[in-house]
């Protein structure tokens, strides 16, 4: 891993302490998932979760920049619903990453629900642009095609390269990858914001 990959793969603003509650937020979720609590366990929960909602909704930030999620580097791991991956390689045209689909992801039969999967590439490619392309930049344009079954629950790599750059607009293309195996594409288009815009 190179330096520049490091510096840009920073823990997420909350700092080491958030990202690790993050953590543990995903495997209580994927429990959840794939749990059949009985109604005691289930009462019992419900206390707790509503007890630990209540806490962090007196802590909330009306500002997003202040928010501990806020902006998280490379990795998506400081925010609990994107999928988190580990950067593997990072220059001017091509970014890896890492990515595993836990429980939560699962639409069934072991194979990741087919909405997750535009949402990582939505991200991991958002990220690539904003770090190599033309920061603050919005998606316009995402395409995804289906080529085989993701599975959840498995090592997986996630790749995208930029593949134009005209003006306000960068093309990009992405695939995720099971060994050797294509499971999806994409194709997408962002735009950079004019001035002003949010």
């Amino acid at each position: 891993m190179t330096e520049q990959i490091e510096t840009e793969a920073a823990v997420c603003r909350g700092g080491v302490e958030f990202e690790s509650l993050v953590a543990e937020f995903r495997r209580l979720h994927a429990a959840l998932c794939t749990s059949a609590p009985d109604p005691e366990l289930t009462a019992a929960l419900q206390r707790e979760f509503r007890a630990a909602a209540d806490r962090l909704e007196s802590t909330r930030q009306p500002v997003e920049a202040d928010r501990a999620s806020w902006r998280i580097g490379m990795s998506s791991r400081g925010h609990p619903t994107l999928v988190p991956f580990d950067v593997e390689y990072l220059d001017d045209r091509i970014f890896r990453a890492r990515v595993e689909f836990s429980d939560v992801y699962l639409g069934g039969n072991g194979a990741v629900h087919g909405g997750t999967i535009p949402l990582l590439f939505d991200d991991f490619l958002g990220m690539f642009v904003s770090a190599k392309g033309q920061p603050h930049s919005r998606t316009v344009l995402l395409e995804v095609n289906y080529r085989k079954i993701t599975p959840v629950g498995t090592p997986l790599m996630v790749e995208g390269t930029i593949d134009r750059i005209d003006g306000r607009k960068t093309w990009v293309s992405g695939r995720l990858f099971h060994g050797s195996d294509v499971t999806a594409d994409a194709q997408a288009l962002f735009v950079r914001l004019l001035p002003g815009q949010p």
